[in-house]
């Protein structure tokens, strides 16, 4: 390697803030119990995606860790049994998919651990916080005077940052709390430069930012010790929230909300425009504004985590302005986040939505509307000069302290190597957007594909219905003549027009010959003709017809007729 060879350390590819999406496709039999095979996919990219087998064991493991963030979760029972039928093992997938569903579209849920780990095991199943414990230890040796206390464990909604409690010995009475966090995937910086640029981002000076007591750096990451406050972050205030409570029994489900007046948030937000305004001027990324990175401290704001930008960590909202095109700079980011701290600060809530549809009537409704609307998002924000000029901030007066300076000194080189990195974080921020465009075009595309088919498969559906009623309809008709055709043949058969009928004439003018003449009756012993026999019609005997009046005298006078009332004659 040549000596003046840049050298850059493997920074973390893996954004903790991507969406996972999980399937459940299908379940199997593996010794007796039930796994549910589970595609995963992660963030836009097609092509991370695998597959997963769990029981639902699994899943109540899950459940039972979750349940600490007072979030209603619909978990499936258990069954003990009749656990194996199949009817019943379907029922049990679509609601576990439901569960599944619930969990990962929480930002507070997704962002935990045991969430990830539980579909991301390759990834997430590391122990995090044993190896903060080591890079903090290997950073505070070359330290004189500082000394690790205690960890404060999952007080932050970070997966690879990590909180504890520090001491130093030069100021035995401030409590002191130390932030590690892994370099992020936006980290373009080499060691040589990071080092140079904590060096001067830990003498930086504004009244409304946060100061920095200690700033090391190291290849895997970034120490940062700052002096303790006891009432914790202004979401810690607006959920009325303990600081060193869990991220998940903290933020998932508070009991109280509480809400700002419109003087305490005119003036919270124009020291915030202030303090971005400031950073904006010297160069230095920030794009991590919520409010978990604000502190008050007699009725001032004071802006935390102002290195994240350079540590190359994804923003907390990202999952929101992914989704527009419009917010592809970290001015925008800022105006952006800006307009969700407002809003929490307004109704004392986070917005769990990209955008807000309808915004209730409030002093802040018109500024609200100007970022947060579908129409502010798709045509493009304001700018922080913008906001400073609204009449609802410029209206509000700042008062300063004598000591109140504002300092950040950046060399000339690495505002060049800022620049360059803030180049990449956005290029790397609208290659993702035009991802999840097309990936929104490819499942509307899917939908009307799905919904044509559809609507094929309705369409030729009613066609065989249509086509089987008319095939039932001349079934029914043919065979309603051939009824009909059978009762005709038995009542002008031969045999019955012969008793008490006329022959039918001969068709004249027709080929086919006329039937011939019945034979004659057979006579009796007397010489009197015997009746005919009654007709059959399918083995059934029909009685003959009644004769008539003539008939029967004339069938009278022959069985009545005596041979020897004759006169006699002589023959000669």
């Amino acid at each position: 390697m040549a000596i003046f060879e840049r050298q850059t350390t493997q920074k973390v590819v893996l954004d903790d803030t991507h969406p996972i999406k999980c399937t459940i496709e299908n379940w199997q039999n593996v010794n007796g119990h039930t796994e549910f095979v589970i595609k995963v996919q992660r963030g836009p990219y097609l092509d991370e995606t695998w597959k997963i087998n769990k029981r639902y064991n699994d899943f109540y493991k899950l459940h039972g860790v979750l349940q600490t963030s007072g979030i209603p979760l619909d978990l499936p029972p258990k069954k003990l049994i009749g656990n194996m039928d199949p009817q019943f093992i379907t029922e049990r997938q679509q609601g576990l998919q439901k569960y599944l569903n619930s969990v990962f579209m929480n930002p507070i849920l997704v962002s935990s651990l045991p969430a990830r780990s539980f579909v991301d095991p390759a990834n997430y199943c590391q122990p995090f916080g044993e190896l903060a414990l080591q890079h903090v230890s290997l950073a505070l040796r070359s330290e004189v005077g500082w000394e690790v206390v205690g960890p404060l464990p999952d007080i932050g909604w970070r997966l690879r940052k990590h909180f504890y409690q520090v001491k130093c010995k030069m100021s035995p009475k401030e409590e002191y709390i130390a932030g590690w966090t892994d370099y992020g995937p936006d980290k373009y910086l080499d060691d040589k430069d990071m080092h140079a640029i904590f060096k001067s981002i830990g003498q930086i000076q504004h009244p409304f930012i946060h100061s920095i007591n200690l700033c090391l750096s190291t290849d895997i990451g970034g120490l940062v010790v700052r002096v303790n406050n006891k009432n914790g972050t202004l979401r810690d205030t607006l959920c009325g929230a303990k600081p060193r409570q869990t991220f998940l029994k903290k933020y998932g489900n508070p009991k109280g909300h509480k809400t700002l007046v419109k003087d305490q948030i005119a003036l919270y937000g124009r020291q915030l425009l202030e303090a971005l305004k400031f950073l904006h001027d010297k160069g230095l990324p920030y794009g991590h504004l919520h409010t978990g990175n604000i502190m008050i401290e007699n009725e001032r704001v004071k802006l935390l985590d102002v290195e994240n930008g350079i540590l190359g960590v994804p923003s907390f909202y990202r999952p929101y302005f992914m989704q527009h095109r419009k917010i592809n700079n970290l001015q925008a980011i800022d105006v952006y986040c800006f307009g969700h701290v407002l809003y929490e600060m307004m109704f004392g809530a986070p917005l769990h939505e990209s955008v807000i549809e309808y915004i209730p009537d409030c002093p802040i409704k018109s500024i609200l509307q100007r970022i947060l609307s579908p129409d502010a998002c798709k045509n493009g924000l304001p700018t922080v000069a913008d906001l400073l000029n609204d009449p609802f901030f410029s209206s509000t007066q700042l008062s300063f302290l004598p000591t109140d300076k504002a300092h950040l000194k950046i060399p000339s080189s690495i505002k060049e190597r800022l620049r360059e990195t803030i180049v990449k974080t956005e290029e790397r921020l609208r290659e993702e957007q035009k991802m999840v465009r097309s990936q929104k075009r490819l499942v509307k595309v899917q939908e009307m594909m799905s919904s044509e088919e559809e609507k094929k498969k309705q369409r030729h559906k009613m066609k065989r219905e249509r086509q089987l009623a008319k095939e039932q309809q001349l079934e029914s008709r043919s065979n309603e003549k051939v009824s009909n055709g059978d009762r005709s043949d038995s009542v002008n058969s031969s045999t019955a027009t012969s008793i008490g009928t006329s022959t039918p004439p001969s068709m004249t003018g027709s080929n086919v010959p006329s039937p011939p003449p019945p034979p004659p009756p057979p006579l009796a012993v007397s010489g009197a003709p015997l009746p005919p026999p009654p007709p059959l019609l399918n083995g059934i005997d029909i009685p003959a017809p009644e004769p008539s009046k003539d008939r029967s005298a004339l069938l009278g006078a022959i069985c009545n007729f005596n041979k020897s009332s004759l006169r006699k004659t002589k023959v000669s």
